[in-house]
């Protein structure tokens, strides 16, 4: 068993995330509301919000994150 390097309560971390198709010439709108949206998850707690744009997401032989919420081939995927 290892041992915590420090004793007592410890603060709970996680991440919360979603991933979501985005049409290019979406981006400008997508960015104005997920900004929006940081401000409030800020307001309740989050210690950083991030945006991350897919600029090579290779397919999967099974699924992959442009099947998994449907890109259409104008669009990224974009996990939040």
């Amino acid at each position: 068993m290892i041992e915590p390097a420090a004793k007592g309560p410890r603060p709970v971390t996680y991440v919360d995330g979603f991933i979501v198709p985005v049409r290019h010439d979406q981006r400008d709108a997508y960015t104005r509301v997920a900004s929006d949206a940081a401000r409030i998850f800020r307001d309740l707690g989050a210690l950083a919000v991030v945006e991350c744009w897919g600029d090579h997401i290779p397919d999967g032989k099974i699924t992959d994150f442009r099947r998994a919420v449907a890109a259409e081939a104008d669009g990224a995927v974009v996990f939040s």
